[in-house]
């Protein structure tokens, strides 16, 4: 199921005060029936509504909503109604299913219904245990590169700052398996939109397994009630887009092979520092696999080479011992300021916040004060953890970007998918460094393209591994597919 709460939406957020003549104007345009013809052969088939039955004004709303209800489903579109913060959920599932809607979005919901409900949540409070076939999630970013004077954290000297929602989808799926579906609309005010930032906003989600609900901004919406070709061309890249992730839906069951393994239960304050070192790890290109505190026994530590707990609660003992018995083997345990004073001090050789200790064939770096500040344990964890055991590198790349390396269900295909926010950098020659040797060439994946490309790996020169040569003219995303 394909989500479009873009062009054709009754704002999620409800209301239309606060928008000139001219933007009501083209509001209402959009809620014309005829205005799914916008629609015609695109992979889109889902609308959402804005539906929260209990107050006056939403009853009125929905009565206004039936025609595009009824247009949505005889052009065989999905429609869902979105209810949000206190709304009656009982009264909106019956005004739904009295309307013919296909299902509704519920926040917070975890009751039982026999008609199809949709939970969602902020990312920090989501109902992760709630019965339905999709679970969404709001609060997201709009991924690219801040830009100045818009909420910018990069100073003069400071990488540029990224917002991406890679990380938290890299999280989420690693505890549930439903399709998960991010809500986040384009920044309001500051900004133009081109094509390459929407298409941005799809990559953003889909290389991480989740997927975007389309939304436009309202030059875009105007653009395309006017017949404008550059909005239109927004809309069919966000197309294009679509159809090349549903073309490799496999890709969506791949996991992450990454070396550290970030273990926390994500809830209350654990979140908030175990998610924002998630985020900051990401920025830094450093490839993490997401473990579950509830989960972790159960999974095993293969191919990890940290593991990382910055939880303020001690792990249960049985959890405890099998991380203690991880460093034994060799591997490198870094966590907070409580874990305990076992090993012999050894010096890591760059100032830290973490004392590092040697523990049987391993390590441990136990924090020396309370964790505080999740940039610095980001910065700190890839010393510690080492370029050494980087698993890919992008050469003559935009200086931020995403690189995710991700492997199938069989173990027989490995997957490194590039991503640059910045615009300007995306067409130029690139290499990518791999850290290990795969069978036969690689097959080069971009958007627009209907075959892949064969890129024949060469040896490195100054490391092990090898790498591809990605020509100049291939996209700001790409996909290197390789057999193991």
């Amino acid at each position: 199921m394909r989500w479009a709460s873009g062009p054709l939406e009754i704002a999620r957020r409800g209301r239309a005060d606060g928008f000139s003549l001219q933007n009501k104007q083209t509001l209402e345009r959009f809620h014309d029936p005829a205005s799914l013809d916008i629609l015609k052969n695109s992979p889109i088939d889902c609308l959402v509504l804005s539906w929260a039955a209990g107050l006056a004004e939403d009853a009125i709303q929905q009565k206004s909503a039936e025609p595009l209800v009824a247009a949505a489903r005889e052009r065989n579109l999905a429609v869902v109604g979105w209810v949000e913060n206190t709304a009656d959920h009982q009264a909106s599932i019956a005004a739904a299913r009295s309307a013919g809607l296909t299902a509704v979005a519920i926040q917070n919901f975890k009751g039982r219904t026999d008609f199809p409900v949709i939970p969602w949540g902020d990312r920090a409070k989501m109902p992760w245990d709630a019965p339905g076939p999709i679970l969404a999630v709001s609060d997201n970013v709009w991924p690219g590169v801040s830009m100045p004077g818009n909420g910018s954290s990069a100073g003069p000297t400071g990488a540029p700052w990224v917002d991406s929602n890679g990380w938290f989808l890299q999280m989420a799926r690693a505890h549930v398996s439903r399709p998960l579906w991010l809500m986040f609309d384009p920044p309001a005010k500051g900004r133009i939109f081109a094509a390459a930032d929407y298409e941005t906003a799809v990559c953003d989600a889909e290389i991480a397994g989740g997927r975007w609900a389309v939304s436009l901004d309202e030059s875009v919406r105007a653009g395309l009630i006017a017949g404008n070709p550059a909005a239109r061309e927004i809309l069919d890249r966000i197309g294009g887009s679509i159809r090349f992730f549903d073309q490799h839906a496999d890709w969506r069951t791949f996991r992450s092979l990454g070396v550290l393994g970030v273990i926390s239960d994500f809830t209350g304050e654990n979140y908030d520092m175990s998610g924002e070192i998630l985020n900051l790890a990401a920025r830094r290109n450093l490839q993490y696999r997401v473990i579950w505190k509830s989960e972790a026994l159960a999974q095993p530590f293969t191919g990890l080479k940290a593991l990382m707990y910055a939880d303020k609660e001690a792990p249960e003992a049985p959890l405890r011992k099998k991380m203690m018995a991880f460093a034994e083997q060799g591997g490198l345990l870094i966590a907070g300021p409580k874990w305990g004073p076992e090993g012999a001090p050894a010096d890591p050789g760059f100032d830290t916040q973490f004392a590092v200790r040697t523990y049987g064939k391993g390590r441990l770096a136990v924090a020396k004060d309370e964790l505080t500040d999740a940039f610095q344990v980001a910065a700190d964890a890839q010393l510690l953890v080492s370029h050494a055991n980087d698993l890919v590198k992008v050469y003559n790349a935009a200086s931020v970007g995403c690189t995710l390396v991700i492997g199938s269900p069989d173990t027989k295909r490995e997957l490194v998918q590039v991503l640059a926010f910045a615009t300007g950098w995306s067409s130029g020659a690139r290499t990518v460094w791999v850290s290990k040797k795969y069978r036969g060439a690689a097959r080069l994946w971009s958007i627009g393209s209907a075959q892949p490309m064969r890129i024949e790996p060469v040896p490195a020169d100054e490391y092990v591994g090898v790498e591809c040569r990605i020509p100049a003219g291939v996209p700001g995303y790409f996909a290197l597919e390789f057999e193991v």
